[in-house]
């Protein structure tokens, strides 16, 4: 009984990998997307002093707080969940950004796959790349999706592991854990 489990898990992660071909690489098109990274000087509880290279730049980062709390975004390419958020991350930075900062975390994936995902959703905001999931594993993140809302003082205030975040979720999320007004 056991291997009927086993076999459909297998076969998804199949159907999972034919539907997330990176767009344009058979042609041998190299994604474009390229949002640089800032560096947060505070650094977030349970990660210390982690370093990431940027997704977009490939810069060196510090993963942590700049005075601002912070929304970090655990995501992959082929993580579908994290795709059908990624429209609703989008619409939260794009809502809040002046009051909230959003970083994502392209976690367990390759950076081009990521690019590709970045590229595909037309993010804005700025993507960490963590092939090793230091942040995931740091937060207790059992997997993916995942959204940490980080304090300016880098505690973690919120933790969401389940997927379905929607822009007014964050934005409702936000505002509780960090004692804010969205507008």
């Amino acid at each position: 009984m056991r291997r009927a489990p086993a076999a459909l898990a297998a076969i998804a992660l199949a159907a999972l990998a034919a539907c997330t071909e990176d767009p344009g690489t058979e042609a041998g098109a190299e994604p474009t997307w390229s949002v640089a990274c800032s560096a947060g000087s505070t650094p977030v509880e349970g990660l210390g002093e982690l370093e990431l290279d940027c997704l977009g730049d490939e810069a060196s980062t510090s993963v942590g707080t700049g005075g601002k709390p912070l929304v970090l975004v655990l995501w992959a390419s082929w993580c579908i969940p994290c795709q059908d958020e990624a429209p609703e991350v989008q619409a939260f930075f794009e809502a809040h950004g002046d009051q909230v900062d959003v970083l994502g975390v392209d976690t367990a994936d390759t950076r081009e796959r990521g690019r590709w995902f970045a590229e595909e959703f037309a993010m804005t905001y700025p993507s960490a790349f963590d092939p090793d999931e230091a942040v995931r594993t740091g937060l207790g993140v059992p997997g993916l999706p995942g959204v940490a809302f980080v304090a300016p003082d880098g505690t973690v205030a919120e933790l969401v592991v389940e997927p379905g975040v929607t822009a007014e979720s964050l934005a409702a999320t936000a505002e509780a854990a960090f004692g804010l007004e969205l507008g």
